[in-house]
């Protein structure tokens, strides 16, 4: 009963699938076939071996007709870099696997020298899979595809449509050489998982995860050297996020599980991206940590544009992409208007689809384009975030008139639009903040100018270096005072602060004049502690405790000067600061900045710029190992403060400069 209820669900979906399908798939079926050339017949043979078989024969057209843009590096290649893994092997095992910060220095320049002295021998060739596959492979990839569909109890019935883009596929990554792989490891694992009634698939997927967790992640050391195959990541054992996620997934989907990598190009408020990986049971999408880690699921989580991580901190996404083996050919990419060289990278790539709406809320927004600088306006402008000094695009939009709309943006990001010819980005308008509530708000630097106090560059990335800082006042506890003791609780903090200011709301009606903090201890390291009534900030608050400072350049008040950037350290001797808000007042939020270390250290100069058509410098000054002061910003700008002799080591990020506070974006 079960097999013809299966059979019959794969019919069915089938023919829908079909039916939608055909002639597209013919068309695209003969292009790739004509480009073949001379193993055009190898390509033929697989049809050939299926033409009694339909539902196999449209898994075959499927695998052909998309193979344009998949491509292997030449196997022989394989037998070159080996020499190299079985080095990599044996430093490693000197440092006992351990990859600090002395053995990736050895790898490095081992590379270094090995590259060298083999460049000849390692010069990339590419093998277009349509000219050099063989039928045999094909045949065999299809047979244990279809195979570990019909055994894996979550994914039998999922549609033809998604066991063709997430189990079939033998291709996971370009450059990798197919080879045994996958049966390889189902002969390992299919006794073991995915195939009994009983078990939940996350468990089982970390359960077989698990027995890899000793292949670990080493962004740093040689993140350039080829992982040509499965065998190759066993041997070496590190890799990249990257190459994790091929790694899972030919696992993964040997095993009849439907699986992809997903990844952020850039990320919305930090420099660089991520991989992931992505299991899709019943239509629904579950992305984890590639790598082994205790919270490996938790990405829909971190990732929703509205929580924070309490390892790393805030993450904000612009776009989250799904790499595919489907050709998705759009916008640019399929305009024969627009040339290749004025395409961005990441829209060169025609194996990805825009899943950012499985992670977050997305906006669609629409802007008027700056066409003043532009001789002829071009078909299509883009949306850019800020990455490691640069504007990175990640949307594209075609124009219209002077107008573009990008479809299904991240908010709490701030973006630039911009025109891309030959390899360069051409600002097309104003910076803007696409805000939390969908509303948009132009970085426009005014005439107004006013005062900016600042101690880090770095936005997000300090996160984890300041973590003692960050934790340390949880437990704490606000309460409101009536003749000297406390009256009521107003609120407690619970959980690790951020690196910015966060107000917490306050429900009790009962109007209060002192405040009282109560520590977890008579420690105290904040930034600013800020008092608001109906929303509106409470000036001329007054410290009415005794508090000793653990630093000559900070004073008691610089915690109340509403200043986020200037901070305090020291000891609270009673266990608690009371504050006199010079009045009675019903309060409405409590906000609060963290004590973050400096980063601008003495012996370094630093710069302060504004955006206006391009970064302007307004003020260099030294270092302090404290905050530094800049005048005559001007306001409502999008800022950056660099350290000009060190602009390819620092990580700096852009911010706003708001109420005295610091905005990271």
């Amino acid at each position: 009963m079960m097999k013809k209820k299966w059979l019959f669900y794969i019919y069915t979906s089938w023919m829908l699938f079909l039916v939608s399908s055909c002639t597209e798939r013919n068309s695209k079926l003969e292009t790739v076939l004509s480009s073949a050339k001379e193993n055009r017949s190898e390509l033929q043979k697989v049809l050939e071996y299926y033409k009694n078989d339909s539902l196999k024969l449209e898994a075959a057209k499927y695998l052909i007709s998309n193979m344009t843009g998949s491509y292997a590096i030449d196997s022989s290649m394989q037998k070159a870099y080996s020499a190299f893994y079985q080095i990599y092997y044996n430093v490693c095992e000197k440092y006992n696997n351990e990859i600090n910060k002395k053995c990736g220095e050895e790898i490095d320049s081992l590379w270094q020298v090995f590259c060298f002295v083999n460049s000849e021998e390692l010069m990339e060739k590419k093998m277009d899979d349509a000219r050099f596959l063989k039928a045999s492979t094909l045949i065999s990839e299809i047979e244990l595809a279809f195979k570990v569909w019909k055994e894996n109890i979550y994914t039998r019935t999922c549609s033809f449509n998604e066991f063709c883009e997430y189990i079939l596929p033998y291709r996971r990554e370009n450059e990798l050489i197919i080879d045994d792989s996958r049966k390889l490891f189902y002969h390992r694992h299919h006794n073991d998982f995915y195939t009994r009634d009983g078990k939940n698939f996350i468990d089982e997927t970390d359960s077989l995860l698990f027995l890899y967790k000793d292949m670990k992640h080493s962004p740093y050391y040689v993140p350039k050297i080829p992982l040509l195959n499965v065998s190759a990541f066993e041997k070496v054992k590190t890799g990249t996020c990257e190459q994790r996620c091929w790694f899972n997934s030919i696992l993964l989907s040997s095993l009849g599980m439907a699986t992809a990598i997903d990844f952020v190009p850039v990320w919305g408020n930090r420099n660089g991206g991520h991989s992931w990986n992505v299991i899709i049971v019943n239509g629904v999408s579950y992305p984890f940590e590639a790598f082994w880690d205790n919270d490996r699921w938790k990405y829909k989580r971190v990732y929703n544009n509205k929580s924070y991580d309490n390892l790393w901190g805030k993450f904000r996404l612009a776009k989250v992409y799904r790499r595919t083996y489907t050709n998705y050919i759009e916008g640019p990419l399929a305009d024969n208007r627009v040339s290749r060289e004025n395409i961005p990278l990441l829209f060169k790539n025609e194996k990805k689809k825009d899943v950012s709406s499985e992670y977050f809320e997305t906006q669609d927004v629409e802007i008027k384009l700056n066409t003043d600088s532009m001789k002829s306006i071009p078909q299509y402008a883009y949306l850019s975030v800020y990455n490691f000094q640069n504007w990175t695009p990640i949307q594209w939009g075609k124009v219209e008139g002077n107008h573009v709309t990008f479809g299904k943006m991240g908010k709490d990001i701030v973006y630039l639009p911009t025109y891309y010819t030959k390899g360069m980005n051409i600002p097309a308008g104003d910076p803007f903040l696409l805000k939390t509530d969908g509303t948009i708000q132009y970085l426009s630097p005014s005439t107004e100018k006013e005062q900016v106090v600042i101690r880090n560059y770095g936005g997000q990335v300090p996160f984890n270096e300041n973590r003692k800082y960050l934790t340390s006042l949880i437990g704490s506890e606000f309460w409101g005072i009536k003749n000297g003791k406390k009256d009521k609780l107003l609120c407690t903090i619970n959980d690790t602060l951020q690196i910015e200011h966060q107000l917490f709301h306050i429900k009790d009606t009962t109007s209060y004049r002192f405040v009282r903090l109560c520590l977890p201890s008579s420690n105290i390291a904040l930034g600013e502690l800020s008092f608001y009534a109906t929303n509106q900030q409470i000036t001329y608050v007054k410290i009415i405790s005794a508090l000793s400072g653990s630093n000559k350049n900070e004073k008691p008040e610089m915690l109340i000067d509403g200043l986020s950037d200037t901070a305090f350290s020291g000891e609270a001797p009673k266990g608690y600061i009371d504050f006199d808000l010079n009045n009675e007042y019903n309060l409405s939020d409590i906000g609060i900045t963290p004590y973050i270390r400096s980063w601008l250290g003495k012996s370094n100069t630093y710069e302060l710029h504004y955006w206006k058509n391009g970064w302007q410098p307004i003020e260099h000054k030294e270092g302090s190992g404290n905050y530094l002061l800049f005048n005559h910003v001007p306001k409502n700008a999008l800022l950056r403060l660099i350290n000009p002799e060190k602009m390819i080591q620092e990580h700096h990020r852009i911010f706003i400069y708001k109420n005295g506070k610091v905005v990271w974006l």
